[in-house]
């Protein structure tokens, strides 16, 4: 059973946001093990969530955000402010209530 290859645009930006972590954890004076025993998770997850690896779980995120102190910046994915098409859907049910 073959998979069908990760798009390119999302790989990026999960290597792009590897790449924020790997930063964020030398900056903290951190190694991958330390981050690991930090986040409750194996070293191997550090590795792959670093490397962009399109298979680490969210979870595995979150937990790694946590430890390096940046919980909060989930706060702003998919922030409704910058979402048109939420705020178009927002206007269109307000519009209907009247």
């Amino acid at each position: 059973m073959s998979q069908t290859p990760f798009p390119i645009l999302p790989s990026r930006k999960l290597l792009a946001l590897g790449e924020r972590i790997a930063l964020a954890r030398r900056a903290r004076e951190l190694n991958q093990r330390d981050l690991a025993f930090l986040a409750g998770v194996g070293a191997s997850s550090i590795v792959a969530l670093e490397k962009g690896h399109p298979g680490v779980a969210i979870g595995t995120l979150v937990r790694v955000l946590d430890a390096l102190g940046l919980l909060a910046e989930m706060d702003h994915l998919i922030e409704p402010q910058r979402d048109a098409a939420l705020t178009q859907f927002a206007i269109s049910r307000l519009a209907g209530k009247k």
